[in-house]
């Protein structure tokens, strides 16, 4: 329980993409790049990270002590790890349209 108040946003290079829910996970759709996701409570916690073309990066958000209220860190997760850990949790994104590729 400790943190299920912080529901701050993640933002992926300024841009607002989704929201730090306990329990929840959400996905963006980004073009090949370098790519800064950061969160602030107190303070601003960032990662920065490179994607490749077809590239898929997962992002890991938990709460820490902080010195007035708790602090939500970013980190890069393992997709061995982040894959099989999805199917506990809920969507909490906005519905994304589906790009059909040719």
């Amino acid at each position: 329980m400790l943190g299920a108040a912080l529901q701050p946003s993640i933002r992926l290079n300024g841009d607002v993409v989704g929201e730090s829910k306990p329990g929840g996970f959400f996905f963006v759709d980004r073009p090949a790049g370098q790519y800064k996701a950061a969160t602030t409570t107190e303070v601003e916690k960032t990662v920065s990270f490179s994607l490749a073309p077809g590239e898929v990066k997962y992002l890991r958000s938990s709460v820490s002590f902080g010195f007035a209220v708790g602090r939500v860190l970013l980190e890069l997760e393992d997709p061995a790890k982040a894959k099989p850990e999805l199917e506990a949790l809920s969507f909490t994104g906005k519905s994304q349209p589906v790009v059909a590729k040719k």
